[in-house]
């Protein structure tokens, strides 16, 4: 596709200004290596320390006795976790609860120790703010303190009816996940990652796209590069290799800035989720080469929509259907799982997502991806001659 002679020319040249605008470095090049990471750093440490305090914090429960059970209340009051509190009436409890003194209130009925001295289920309730996150919290940790002591419960009247302890029981499972850490960590790796990186490939050279065609029309520098020795077909191709280039940069970017800190090794969100998020570097080099057909299918497009618009305000008008063509198959892949249809390798994006997760999950399917790969160069390949063909149309390229 590319000519040697003066499309290397051209694209020098605009490389050189594009490396000029320093927007473009910030969203390319800075953002993705350091405010990207910097970010996910943060988010990771305050989700952490969410966690921590949310399992260290000592949480007001609200008591309502219609009837005794010390059986079970005993056991909550002398709970280190909590602090509780009695209340006379329902109303009294809710009202604790709206105005956050207590954050979960467990009613007794009247007849719950009867009930549970009869061999019977104890009948409670527990009332919370579903709205606020600190009475999800209280009633989850008041749910787990029943539950224990009703499996405690459990064993007691088993063995007050001498019944076998598998009484209770009729199966028995064991679980047993093959997986290593690091496998599931690459699993929750290709949730995510592959969308962003797609995200990088599509917008991370629009704006290189359209000052290179759009802006030039709009400060009228265009007809001073059309009389230049490069001809038409030469000044499209090192346009278009300056969008490629940055776009594929910001691909670059964007694996790194996310998959280095992953892997040097970020120890607290990795003993909160108690597994390993690490990478392979081979995973990285295939998915580098997977990005290449999509990098360059989404400078295509841009190039084409910076061809057909008057100026750069028009260029951002047409960037919807841009965005849907792009994000929707990216979405979608989010949703389906790596070991998919083989039709898939031929829907533009979502096979080079899709793909992605399959590199991710060490799941590798050669044929998938050899038609992902050869398909998307397709794809790549017929939006470039279409951008090629629009620059030689007077009447599209001089749109006023």
């Amino acid at each position: 596709m590319f000519n040697k002679s003066l499309s290397f020319v051209v694209f020098r040249k605009e490389l050189r200004e594009t490396l000029r605008d320093k927007r473009v470095i910030l969203g390319v090049i800075i953002s993705p290596l350091l405010i990207t990471p910097l970010i996910l750093g943060t988010v990771m440490f305050f989700a952490g320390k969410k966690v921590s305090d949310m399992s260290s914090s000592v949480l007001n429960i609200g008591i309502v006795e219609q009837g005794s059970f010390p059986e079970l209340i005993d056991r909550i009051e002398s709970n280190e976790s909590v602090k509780t509190q009695r209340f006379e009436t329902r109303y009294a409890a809710e009202t604790a609860l709206r105005e956050r003194n207590a954050r979960a209130i467990l009613v007794v009925s009247e007849n719950a120790q009867t009930e549970f001295q009869s061999n019977r289920s104890a009948s409670l309730e527990i009332i919370y703010d579903l709205a606020n996150e600190k009475s999800q919290n209280a009633q989850n940790r008041l749910t787990g303190m029943i539950r224990k002591f009703d499996k405690e419960s459990l064993v007691q009247r088993i063995r007050s009816e001498n019944l076998p302890e598998n009484f209770a029981k009729p199966t028995s499972i064991e679980t047993t996940s093959i997986a290593s850490g690091e496998s599931t960590g690459a699993f929750i790796l290709g949730m995510f990652l592959p969308y962003l990186i797609v995200i990088s490939a599509a917008f991370g050279g629009i704006q290189t796209a359209f000052d290179l065609c759009a802006g030039e029309k709009e400060r009228g520098t265009m007809e001073t590069l059309l009389v230049s020795p490069a001809s038409r077909y030469e000044i499209v191709q090192g346009k278009l290799l300056t969008i490629f280039t940055v776009s594929l940069v910001a691909s670059i970017c964007a694996i790194t800035g996310i998959v280095v800190p992953l892997s040097l090794g970020l120890e607290k969100f990795n003993e909160i989720i108690d597994i390993n998020i690490s990478i392979e570097l081979t995973s990285v080099f295939a998915m580098l080469l997977i990005v290449i057909p999509l990098a360059l299918f989404t400078s295509s497009l841009l190039l084409v929509i910076s061809s057909f618009a008057r100026n750069q305000k028009e260029a951002q008008t047409y960037i919807l259907p841009f965005i849907s063509i792009v994000l929707f198959p990216a979405m979608i892949s989010s949703i389906l799982g790596a070991e998919t249809q083989l039709y898939t390798a031929f829907i533009p994006v979502l096979n080079i997502s899709l793909t992605m997760k399959q590199i991710l999950g060490n799941i590798f399917d050669p044929t998938y991806f050899a038609i992902a790969l050869t398909s998307s160069f397709i794809y790549a390949l017929i939006v470039m001659r279409l951008s090629a063909a629009l620059f030689q149309r007077e009447q599209i390229l001089f749109r006023t």
